[in-house]
């Protein structure tokens, strides 16, 4: 098994390149941002008579700062209604600048990118800068000679991070497969507006990693330690840190081990992914593939459904045969379709993508790790598809 640390001159590298791309930020008042009829479909507000950019998932953002229903505004967006979401994201921000005067609200910009990015009210931003957050790293590290930094993961388009860290004792999980050996540690994530931490594990058979926060439950099945595993800092000053890091402490002290962790690994290997999961996983790699060349594009989403994915092609075809169309099905009527793959299959083949070089490009390639990590956690909180199939038969 290939070991991966990042170096102290990876680290001061990354810390550099990390310090030159944080978060802009500017408190404007909520009355002086103007909406447009084309500003959805060209990616733009207007401020004090110029124009911003702002990236493709802004005024799903500004949606939710509104309360503006998030199934309503996704489906606008995604139906490219521009001039109806336009005119509705436009009433609610007047009613609500009118009805609360001078109201400010802050915007969160990409340096890089020179795009605005999120928005929020300024009591929501708790982001501390990258670089007081290599900082806290460093403390960390230098106070826990068994903790190493697995990788840090970093998207330049948004200027989110992660620095994934691991505890050296190796972990094994016999019930779900005798090769189920894990590290366990966590991740300190970098949103657009907040600073907070994941749990994370790697999977030692193939390297991969998952970042995933499974609720409130016991660590290392302490009971006495109970709270949250993905939690957030509270605010930036000095006594917010502490608590911070006290928490970090915690986790520490137990080993890492989510309480739930290995019940919900036998879940995932002994449970088949539905239809509905296999595809949704799939299309989250596929559209991080990074290409221009259209045949070559091509080419490269089908070696992620043939070689990561192959269940969902056999289990189409499968449909097909039986008399049905398969691409008029639903994604309810997806979920209740069984595949050839298990959950944890689908999860290691996100997490490989996620983690590995797979000899394709994607864009915030280490996004999958996070999107396995809410498939895991789904058979913890709401259940997988398939989990309760048995029922019925009741």
């Amino acid at each position: 098994m290939a070991k991966k640390l990042v170096t102290e001159e990876r680290f001061k590298q990354m810390r550099e390149q990390l310090n030159q791309a944080d978060s802009a930020t500017k408190e404007v008042p909520l009355g002086a941002i103007k909406i447009n009829d084309d500003s959805i479909t060209k990616g733009y507000i207007e401020i004090q008579g110029n124009r911003v950019p702002v990236s493709d998932n802004f005024f799903r953002k500004m949606a939710t700062e509104l309360k503006m229903s998030r199934g309503l505004t996704n489906e606008m967006i995604k139906n490219e209604d521009g001039k109806v979401a336009s005119a509705l994201m436009r009433g609610l921000k007047e009613y609500r600048a009118g009805r609360k005067g001078s109201e400010n609200v802050m915007l969160v910009a990409n340096p890089q990118s020179k795009m605005v990015v999120d928005m929020c009210s300024p009591n929501g931003f708790r982001r501390l800068s990258n670089d007081s957050v290599m900082d806290v790293t460093e403390r960390i590290i230098n106070s826990n000679p068994n903790i190493s930094i697995e990788t840090i993961d970093f998207d330049p388009r948004t200027g989110t991070s992660s620095i994934n860290l691991l505890n050296g004792e190796e972990i094994g999980f016999g019930a779900a497969g005798k090769d189920e050996f894990f590290k366990f540690g966590f991740s300190i994530v970098q949103g657009a507006r907040d600073t907070y931490v994941e749990m994370y594990n790697q999977r030692l058979v193939c390297s991969n990693g998952l970042r995933v926060s499974l609720g409130q439950g016991a660590i290392g099945g302490d009971r006495a330690i109970n709270f949250e595993e993905k939690f957030r800092l509270t605010g930036t000053g000095a006594e917010d840190i502490r608590i911070f890091l006290n928490r970090i402490e915690e986790m520490r002290k137990a080993g890492f081990v989510p309480g739930a962790f290995g019940s919900a690994l036998e879940r995932a290997t002994s449970t088949k992914a539905s239809l509905f999961e296999v595809e949704n996983a799939m299309l989250a790699a596929q559209r991080k593939v990074r290409e221009e060349d259209p045949e070559l594009k091509k080419s490269y989403l089908d070696v992620v459904a043939r070689k990561y994915f192959h269940t969902h092609a056999e289990t189409m075809a499968r449909i097909t045969r039986k008399g049905q169309d398969p691409y008029a099905l639903s994604d309810k009527h997806k979920s209740f379709i069984r595949t050839g793959m298990s959950v944890w299959d689908v999860i290691n083949s996100l997490t490989f993508l996620g983690s590995n070089n797979s000899g394709i490009q994607f864009d915030n390639q280490y996004e999958m790790k996070s999107t396995a990590g809410k498939l895991f956690a789904k058979g913890q909180k709401d259940g997988y598809d398939l989990q309760f199939a048995d029922y019925i038969n009741l």
